[in-house]
């Protein structure tokens, strides 16, 4: 095996986050009573994204985040909302949405924990992807979970990667990060000095600078080249 630890991102990678954020949706939508259209969903996506993008730049707190996001999203509606009380529905529609899976997923992470070390890593709020990990069989064969709130720092920062690295035994030359983010998952794994893989599943255009070290559109592609 060219390597023997993984990290392993959670959300878009292992399981559909996109299908957990439409139902999280309207679980929000029902409460505040927004119709929950195809555009609101939309439109509530492009708001959410771009407050995660300011946290990875570090120019809001994941507080700010948490909040401001259904402050800024639901003054398009004129109405005003306690926006941790918004984000607590929300999460809670998150934790408790049914997981759906890509495609073999957990057929072949049961097949990278029988040939090397694997760890979850992960941005996000510690009860929440908590909640969501306990709907899975995961923790029965992973090493670990680490989430950015519990780290205090978050992909891409190198000072995630160091959290991780100084509880694992590991060595970076064998370690290969798996994720769909390049600007979290790929750019994060690179400044660690890591191999990376990116999980293009939606085969997206890669417009950026960061040029992962592999790319594939299967998760079971991995077994090709680990």
């Amino acid at each position: 095996m060219k390597y023997d630890t993984i990290l392993l991102d959670f959300d878009d990678t292992i399981v559909d986050f996109h299908d957990a954020e439409d139902q999280a949706f309207y679980h929000l939508a029902e409460k505040y009573d927004i119709p929950p259209s195809k555009d609101n969903l939309a439109l509530f996506k492009k708001v959410n994204q771009a407050h995660w993008e300011a946290f990875q730049e570090n120019k809001l707190t994941k507080e700010e985040v948490l909040t401001e996001r259904f402050i800024n999203y639901f003054k398009r509606f004129g109405l005003s909302v306690n926006g941790k009380e918004a984000d607590i529905a929300f999460r809670d529609g998150l934790a408790t949405a049914p997981i759906k899976y890509f495609p073999e997923t957990l057929e072949t992470i049961q097949y990278l924990t029988q040939h090397a070390k694997v760890y979850i890593v992960t941005n996000g709020v510690e009860d929440t992807q908590l909640r969501r990990l306990d709907q899975t069989p995961l923790k029965n064969s992973i090493q670990d979970i680490f989430i950015s709130e519990v780290t205090g720092y978050q992909k891409p920062m190198p000072e995630f990667f160091n959290y991780v690295f100084e509880r694992i035994d590991a060595e970076r030359h064998r370690s290969l990060i798996i994720g769909d983010s390049l600007t979290s998952d790929i750019l994060g794994g690179l400044n660690a000095g890591i191999d990376t893989c990116w999980f293009n599943f939606r085969q997206k255009k890669n417009d950026t600078t960061i040029q992962p070290h592999y790319e594939i559109t299967q998760l079971n592609e991995v077994k090709n080249f680990i």
